[in-house]
C-alpha cells in the first residue's frame, strides 16, 4: 500500500518548501508596497487581505496541481468518493484538505495520503503565518488611530481611514 513513501516524503518536503516559499514572496512584496506607499487604513487592510489571499490560493494550487500530476503522468491511484476526474476535482480537494475541513466527500489513497497530511500541517502553518502578519498590521493601524482619537475634543466627529 505505502510502496512509493519514501517518493511521498520527498514530495511533501518540496511542496512545504516551494509554498512557504512562495507565501514568503507575496507577504513580503505585500510588505514592501505597504511601507512604500503611503496609503490609507482600509484600502492598505484590503490590499493586505487580497495578497495573504492570494498567496493561500497559490499554495492551494500547488498542491491540487502535484494531485492532478502525481495521478494522471505517474499513475498514483485517484481520489475516491464523490470525486470528479478533472483538474478542478484535485483543486477543490486540495482546497479542503489546507484549510483542514476535510469534507469527507473525496479522499486520496496510498502514499497520496501521507502528502495530504502534511498539507493539512502546511496549510495549518501559513494560516497562522498570516494571522500573525495580518495582527501586527492591524495592530500598527490602531496605535495609529488610538492616540488621534483619544485627544479629540468632545462633541466633534473626526473620521480617519
Amino acid at each position: 500500500m505505502y510502496e512509493n513513501m519514501p517518493e511521498a516524503i520527498i514530495i511533501s518536503i518540496l511542496l512545504v518548501l516551494i509554498t512557504s516559499s512562495f507565501f514568503y514572496e507575496i507577504l513580503g512584496i505585500a510588505l514592501k508596497v505597504i511601507a512604500r506607499h503611503d496609503l490609507r487604513n482600509r484600502p492598505l487592510m484590503l490590499f493586505l487581505v487580497v495578497a495573504i489571499f492570494s498567496a493561500h490560493t497559490v499554495a492551494v494550487w500547488i498542491y491540487g496541481t502535484v494531485y492532478w500530476v502525481m495521478v494522471h503522468t505517474f499513475g498514483a491511484e485517484p481520489l475516491s468518493g464523490i470525486a470528479h476526474d478533472n483538474f478542478f476535482g484535485y483543486i477543490y480537494f486540495s482546497a479542503a484538505t489546507y484549510s483542514s475541513l476535510g469534507i469527507g466527500d473525496v479522499f486520496p489513497h496510498g502514499a497520496m495520503q501521507f502528502i495530504t497530511g502534511v498539507q493539512v500541517l502546511n496549510g495549518l502553518a501559513l494560516i497562522g503565518w498570516s494571522v500573525m502578519v495580518t495582527y501586527f498590521a492591524v495592530q500598527k493601524l490602531w496605535d495609529v488611530h488610538l492616540p488621534t482619537q483619544l485627544n479629540q475634543p468632545k462633541g466633534k466627529n473626526y473620521e480617519s481611514d
